[in-house]
């Protein structure tokens, strides 16, 4: 009987680590945090529609805003200490940065 439960609980661990894909998946991100003057997650991925928190940690303002020179996105001036948000449409895979602090980047993949 021991060697049943076993050979059970070792199948069923074998079948939960297979999925359908065969890969794991990234995490899909419902935040984006700003602190120290960077982005986290980065990258992210998102789902296409998501509207995503965004939060500053830092005593500077910030934004997240699309590089790409149509916008597809951008959070407007996120104060410090406050909170902003994003909704991304369309799939694809955006670069963004800060218009205040340039050198700050990030980007996500937004997916269908």
């Amino acid at each position: 009987m021991r060697h049943i439960l076993i050979a059970t609980a070792a199948s069923a661990a074998l079948l939960c680590g297979c999925g359908a894909g065969g890969g794991a998946r990234p995490a899909t991100t419902t935040a984006i945090a700003i602190e120290n003057f960077r982005y986290a997650p980065s990258p992210a991925t998102v789902k296409a529609g998501a509207r995503i928190a965004i939060s500053n940690a830092d005593g500077a303002p910030h934004t997240l805003t699309d590089r790409a020179t149509a916008r597809a996105f951008d959070s407007g001036t996120i104060k410090g200490g406050a909170r902003g948000s994003v909704t991304f449409t369309k799939p694809g895979t955006y670069a963004y940065y800060c218009e205040f602090h340039p050198y700050m980047k990030g980007s996500v993949t937004v997916t269908g």
